[in-house]
């Protein structure tokens, strides 16, 4: 019974999705690693090791004088103590979407209207909260893993099967920065 309740959650916040889509469509534009200014990050902090991905993954964008801000998806109902955003970081959970994921959280919501340059997706399995956030993000350019949501990302990277988050990131930057060139 969970999980037919579970996928008419996920149906009716998918035909919402589509209608908010419709009514405001996002400019894309092709950046790559020389002509983006900002990157926004979007990943699964459920994991703690991938929090150490993603500051690598900023301070290499630093180098090309990219200002970033990540958000981490935490697949729980509360987060723990130990995740605490800044100005760099925000963290979302479960509680931060209503039923049918409407976005509660400010930080969230401020993170789906900054019109980044860049958005970055760094999962490998992408829960259907970080798709969500994802469509909804006024990004101009959306990178991330070929398979999860091909309506989602405007370049795909392709990755062997079983392959690392720190692989996809080191594609993610290989392919940004040969973009163009």
């Amino acid at each position: 019974m969970s999980n037919f309740i579970h996928k008419l959650r996920e149906k009716v916040a998918l035909y919402k999705l589509n209608g908010l889509l419709k009514k405001s469509p996002r400019q894309k534009h092709l950046h790559n690693l020389k002509t983006a200014g900002t990157a926004g990050i979007l990943y699964d902090a459920t994991n703690e090791s991938h929090h150490a991905i993603v500051k690598n993954l900023i301070k290499e964008l630093k180098e090309y004088n990219i200002e970033s801000n990540a958000l981490g998806f935490i697949d729980k109902k509360k987060r723990d103590d130990n995740y605490i955003g800044d100005s760099t970081y925000s963290f979302a959970c479960r509680s931060d979407f209503s039923f049918f994921y409407n976005i509660k959280k400010e930080a969230v919501q401020s993170f789906v209207d900054k019109p980044f340059h860049l958005l970055i997706v760094l999962v490998n399995n992408q829960p259907f909260a970080i798709d969500y956030i994802g469509q909804l993000s006024k990004a101009e350019f959306k990178v991330g893993k070929a398979g999860l949501d091909n309506d989602l990302f405007d370049l795909m990277i392709e990755l062997k099967e079983g392959s690392e988050l720190q692989e996809l990131k080191k594609q993610i930057m290989h392919y940004l920065n040969i973009l163009n060139n």
